[in-house]
């Protein structure tokens, strides 16, 4: 018995495929082409962005047909008496040259132009008649014509940028209660009133224009980005843009014009009306992932800080970073907090304390002297004359000037403090610790003792960089160099600190450590006159001991330093002498603390090896130091080498070292020629393992007897 394998299914569905196949190969078949009639060429759709597909338009070819065809091919007229071709207007399938393309696109463009500048003149000549021409100037940032349209918008977002600069004026427009608006007012007035109320409608559409514009161009947006994909791969192709298609490079090009415009109506509009919305729009922005885009709110931020003078854009802007920074939960960009380094808050009278603004002395009474009923009106008029004249010239009162940069304080302690209490291995540390040190002036005594337990227990931790670390011991000398330095509080744990610190600088990338240990210690010489002889000694020591690693810019820098300290403390003279050594104990590198190591009983031997320094500089500037760094006669600088900071000193030598043999003629007034080095006797190799030192100073002068050999060759 067979057995069929097909099913009762299966052999239903072929029946019907075969009857279909039958039904269609009964049809007639019908001729590609009639004569008299159009070809109709169809083509595939294009994918675009995000898996979008654009349908293209059929293209139409007409036949040509006969003459007598032609003439019998009259209109039909229907019963309305319309008349319709029967026809589809044919399409011209010319085919254009790419010449041609760029031609038609240079007349389109130079058109555009013309009506940009236009509109510009006339609006400049007079702005109250031609206040109209803004909204047409607006209807270009938002050009809809494919081969123009990019270079369009730009020029029209600079153009409107520029007026809005050029017309706005130097006060803040208010808005009209209903009793003024109801009161006849004359033609000028009511002129005056048309301009203000189109400037500010043009100009609030224009922020809104330019703040979308950079959200198209960074993608942003407050759904995830599975979400936005969903959204955009449903949305219309005509809806993107207002029907026009752009790639992403062109949208990011009118995003960043668009962000400079904000930025410069921000620098010279921050007087004027819809100042918060430009805030809104920037300093989110300083956050942003994209680091050009960081990179200009930041600096636009600073240059804003950096020239208010009266506190109430400072005070706006800083309460939206502060806003900003606690949304983020303290996880941003350590140049958001940098700018608030540029704060203007000189005009603070009294510091900040915890009973809120610092209040103004009361002035004393003065004697009235009796005046006549007439002076005492003319006085009265003469008053009320002046305090008009203040409001309309915008002059802030003392008072009023100094609570607000008051509240600025505060605002900006508060997020600090908050910063040092719940986020201490932030990298938001840096700033904070450097804002510290900038304002701790202007802080209340009454904080000093916790703010330092707050530092100390910071140092402490073990959990900081050796860069964090240099900069919270700054920031305590700073502290306690100012009102501190009368309060009981013991900065020895601080000299801990930077004493290991030194030993720990890191210096193959770059100088930034090495400025900030000199930064303190110029703050420990200059600002701090209590320190002990013995952590003098001991400072001396290890900046002396560091200087044989280094490069010859940051060798100079820390010699510059050593010579301050030589110059302001006569007694470290007893480091260069021989005869003085011994009777205080045995010197101690390895104790951490620079009051117990003993530095009084060692020399500054390390000078001696820089005498024989591959670098000329460093060479004159050693034998000035071993003379005890005289101010003039044998051994001193030059009056330009004298005056220079250890900045100044670094910066004459670039990070990679340069071997020089000459040069130390520039540096020292009648230096003499350098002595013959001690291994022309036992051998250089041999030297250097007696001598024990460093692998560096190892390399760097056997380079130099290997150019000095090279020199010698080339001379002979």
């Amino acid at each position: 018995m067979k057995v069929d394998s097909e099913r009762p299914s299966q052999r239903k569905r072929a029946r019907n495929v075969v009857e279909s196949e039958a039904e269609f190969e009964t049809h007639p078949r019908a001729s590609d082409w009639t004569e008299g009639e159009n070809d109709v060429h169809y083509f595939l759709p294009l994918k675009a962005e995000h898996g979008r597909l654009i349908h293209q338009p059929p293209l139409v070819t007409e036949h040509s047909v006969n003459e007598e065809q032609c003439d019998q091919s009259e209109p039909e007229v229907d019963e309305a008496g319309t008349q319709e071709l029967v026809n589809e207007r044919p399409v011209d399938s010319t085919p254009v040259t790419v010449a041609e393309l760029f031609a038609r696109r240079h007349e389109k463009l130079a058109e555009k132009r013309v009506k940009i500048a236009e509109l510009a003149s006339g609006l400049v000549e007079d702005p109250e008649t031609n206040i109209s021409y803004l909204k047409s100037l607006r209807d270009l940032c938002t050009e809809r014509d494919p081969d123009v349209a990019i270079t369009v918008r730009k020029l029209a977002i600079v153009s409107l940028t520029t007026l809005f600069k050029d017309i706005a004026p130097s006060y803040h427009i208010r808005e009209l209660t209903d009793a003024e608006q109801a009161v006849k007012v004359k033609k000028e007035v009511r002129k005056l009133r048309g301009f203000e109320e189109g400037l500010l409608t043009n100009y609030q559409a224009f922020l809104s224009l330019l703040d979308d514009t950079v959200k198209l161009a960074l993608k942003e947006g407050g759904e995830s980005q599975q979400k936005k994909r969903r959204r955009e791969r449903n949305k219309p192709l005509d809806e993107l843009d207002g029907g026009l298609t752009l790639s992403r490079e062109a949208v990011e090009s009118v995003g960043e014009v668009s962000l400079q415009s904000l930025c410069q109506l921000l620098l010279s509009l921050s007087h004027f009306n819809f100042r918060n919305n430009l805030l809104v729009a920037l300093v989110p922005r300083m956050a942003s992932k994209d680091k050009k885009v960081s990179q200009l709110c930041c600096e636009t931020m600073e240059k804003l800080l950096k020239s208010d003078q009266n506190g109430d854009i400072s005070l706006e802007a800083v309460q939206m970073i502060s806003k900003m920074v606690k949304a983020k939960s303290y996880k941003t960009k350590t140049a958001v907090l940098d700018t608030l380094l540029y704060l203007q808050l000189s005009a603070v009278d009294e510091p900040v304390s915890a009973g809120g603004p610092a209040m103004a002395k009361k002035p004393e009474k003065k004697k009235e002297m009796k005046l006549s009923k007439k002076q005492r009106k003319h006085l009265k008029e003469e008053k009320m004359l002046n305090r008009d004249l203040q409001e309309t010239n915008a002059i802030e009162s003392r008072d009023k000037r100094a609570k607000m940069q008051t509240e600025i304080l505060r605002v900006v302690f508060t997020m600090y403090f908050r910063i040092l209490k719940h986020s201490r291995h932030s990298p938001l540390l840096r700033p904070v610790l450097r804002g510290l040190a900038k304002f701790a002036h202007l802080i209340s005594v009454d904080f000093f003792s916790d703010l330092m337990s707050v530092l100390h227990s910071l140092a402490e931790s073990g959990g900081l960089s050796n860069r964090e670390c240099m900069q919270c011991v700054s920031t305590a000398f700073e502290i306690l160099s100012g009102q501190g330095s009368s309060l009981n509080i013991d900065p020895r744990q601080f000299y801990v600190q930077l004493y290991g610190a030194l030993l720990q600088l890191d210096t193959r990338s770059t100088n930034e450590d090495l400025l900030l240990a000199v930064e303190c210690m110029d703050k420990l010489i200059r600002k701090r006159r209590q320190i002990s002889l013995q952590r003098v000694f001991a400072f001396v020591k290890r900046l002396s001991t560091i200087s044989l690693q280094l490069l010859p810019g940051a060798c100079l820098a820390v010699m510059t330093t050593i010579r301050t300290f030589i110059q302001s403390y006569q007694q470290t003279e007893r480091l260069l002498d021989v005869e003085s050594v011994g009777g205080g104990g045995v010197f101690r590198p390895d104790i951490p603390d620079p009051e117990m190591c003993h530095a009084s009983s060692t020399l500054l031997w390390e000078l001696t090896l820089l005498k024989h320094h591959y670098n000329g500089a460093v060479r004159s500037y050693s034998t000035h130091l071993l003379a005890g760094a005289p101010s003039q006669g044998k051994g001193a600088l030059n009056a330009t080498q004298s005056r220079k900071s250890p900045a100044q000193a670094m910066g004459e030598f670039p990070s990679n070292p340069s071997i020089s043999a000459s040069g130390s003629e520039s540096l020292m007034m009648g230096a003499p020629p350098p002595l013959p080095h001690p291994w022309d006797k036992v051998g250089k190799e041999h030297y250097y393992t007696d001598k024990g030192l460093s692998p560096h100073m190892l390399d760097c002068e056997l380079r130099a007897i290997n150019y000095s050999e090279q020199q010698q060759c080339t001379t002979r």
